[in-house]
């Protein structure tokens, strides 16, 4: 009797290794302790969770705290520990730090001769305000050595310099063929706001793109409809069960107030509709929005048309099918539709008429 072998094993680590060594390269901050501490940061953020639930830090990397906190907009850091530069440290740091990042706190790391400190600062955590990733995202500046990290969906990982080298780290079998998440609710973002006057436009859009992001990251799909700002008489045709509001809530007012006179109580507002708005879309159902950038309804359902054959039965699950149902009115009861799955694939369809403006950038995730 032969003695059974064992297994051969399988890992993407190498792979996972060689591609941060190719993205600190570039980013002029190459080292290969901080590579497989880096590496270690993306394997344990894809799905970082504490006594089962998920959680979401950032985890922003630089040789200087002063240079650090000055890309990103941050205050009040706060040390926790240090040690070696190994992976070691990096999973000591996460577990210390990544209960404490929320709220608008995310983690440092700070690289110096030997030695990896690390600790927890604070940037806006206000609806309108834009993050410390957004101002990454907005720094294009060589010489400057700062990196960040943080998950965008389960899985899906973004990876940033202050250099403007970027990477979208997979580590699924998700589809690579398809628009990372950024660029898909930037399509999404784009359109819902259309229609809002350019005084409230960056507001307005980085009100939704700040509760889409938080909404992504969330276990459940979604499914939003993106109505035009005046519907057409035979949209109740389409939903013809759910919650459309008999008074859409008017977002966009709500920022010009807080403008008009920024204090508690019409900020308080502003992020009170945000926390409703990220509600909604934790609820059954489509989510639907204006181009002006007004919430309509919530909870809302359509009717599917039967398939003919068996073997026209499209694939996937209700939300894939009401989606496809949606994809089907784009053009005509609606200006857009986006969806994503249970297991973080997204997708958008809007109408040429967004496509084809030249007046609305295309980048929305990067700070106006």
């Amino acid at each position: 009797m032969s003695i059974p072998t064992s297994p051969q094993i399988l890992s993407y680590r190498h792979l996972l290794t060689g591609a941060v060594e190719d993205f600190l390269d570039e980013a002029s901050m190459s080292d290969p302790e901080t590579t497989e501490a880096l590496a270690e940061v993306l394997v344990t953020l894809s799905r970082y969770r504490e006594e089962g639930v998920p959680l979401f830090p950032a985890v922003y990397i630089g040789d200087d705290l002063d240079e650090l906190l000055g890309v990103l907009h941050g205050r009040d850091p706060i040390g926790i520990g240090q040690g070696p530069p190994t992976p070691e440290t990096m999973r000591r740091a996460l577990k210390q730090c990544a209960p404490l990042g929320r709220r608008g706190w995310s983690i440092f790391i700070v690289r110096q001769p030997g030695e990896l400190r690390y600790g927890v600062f604070h940037g806006s955590s206000f609806i309108l305000h834009d993050t410390p990733m957004e101002w990454l995202r907005a720094c294009n500046v060589r010489g400057r050595r700062a990196i960040g990290v943080v998950q965008l969906a389960e899985n899906v990982l973004e990876l940033r310099s202050s250099g403007g080298v970027a990477r979208y780290v997979y580590l699924s079998g998700a589809r690579v063929d398809m628009p990372p998440p950024p660029t898909t609710l930037g399509e999404l973002v784009r359109t819902l706001t259309r229609d809002v006057e350019p005084d409230a436009l960056i507001d307005a859009r980085t009100f939704y793109r700040r509760v889409f992001v938080t909404s992504l990251r969330e276990s459940h799909g979604m499914l939003v409809a993106v109505l035009p700002a005046e519907p057409k008489s035979t949209t109740g045709r389409l939903f013809a069960d759910g919650l459309l509001l008999e008074s859409p809530i008017d977002v966009v007012a709500q920022i010009r107030k807080y403008r008009r006179a920024p204090c508690e109580e019409t900020g308080n507002a502003i992020q009170a509709y945000a926390d409703l708005l990220q509600g909604m879309m934790s609820a059954d159902g489509i989510t639907v929005l204006r181009t002006d950038g007004t919430i309509a309804g919530f909870n809302v359902f359509i009717q599917h048309r039967a398939a003919a054959r068996r073997n026209d039965q499209p694939a996937g699950g209700a939300r894939r099918r009401t989606f496809d149902a949606l994809s089907g009115e784009v053009g005509h009861e609606l200006v857009g539709a986006f969806y994503r799955s249970q297991d973080g694939f997204a997708e958008w369809r809007g109408d040429q008429h967004d496509a084809s403006n030249p007046g609305l950038p295309r980048e929305i995730f990067v700070r106006e």
